[in-house]
């Protein structure tokens, strides 16, 4: 049976959010009380921007998706348009901060269609992460993994260690 690890983003991440939005939501309430004058268009749009902000929290509480699904063969990154790492094609993962951002670098084989000298990768990060086009930009060569329930190094070592076993289970049966 094939084992499936979902990892979520941090439910305290989404808490301050919410946390922050409400603050400021009442605040602007409180100012729209006490402010004189027939000019009250600073604390409506303070409370109409917040309160959108605290539904948009609310909503992605309850209809939360993992960022992460784990399984024995491949790890799925689960952003605007999913994407997979197939450990079979990866040598090894490593974990490092870049611009202030956990990310888990992504070896792959050599000969496997993603594979690229480190230099090459190095080279083009610049670009995968500057331009807004790419819905990912780690991909698929990093997996961005700040704010999640699992630190980095965790993650790292989860998936170096489905790497060792991933060959494995793709065996035939025992030679006769």
């Amino acid at each position: 049976m094939q084992e499936k690890i979902k990892v979520y983003r941090s439910f305290w991440k989404f808490d301050l959010g919410l946390a922050l939005s409400l603050t400021f939501i009442i605040w602007g309430v409180y100012m729209f009380q006490n402010k004189e004058g027939a000019y009250k268009a600073g604390p409506v749009i303070l409370v109409l921007m917040f309160s959108i902000f605290a539904v948009c929290s609310i909503i992605r509480m309850i209809w939360k998706r993992p960022k992460l699904i784990i399984t024995d063969e491949a790890v799925t990154v689960n952003d605007y348009d999913p994407w997979v790492v197939r450990f079979e094609d990866v040598q090894s993962f490593h974990a490092f901060k870049y611009n202030g951002q956990d990310v888990i670098g992504v070896r792959y084989k050599q000969g496997s269609e993603n594979w690229a000298p480190e230099e090459e990768i190095i080279n083009s990060r610049k670009s995968r992460v500057r331009y807004p086009e790419n819905l990912h930009p780690g991909k698929p060569y990093e997996i961005y993994v700040n704010d999640l329930s699992m630190t980095c190094v965790q993650l790292c070592d989860l998936l170096n260690e489905r790497i060792i076993v991933a060959p494995l289970s793709h065996q035939g049966p025992a030679p006769m």
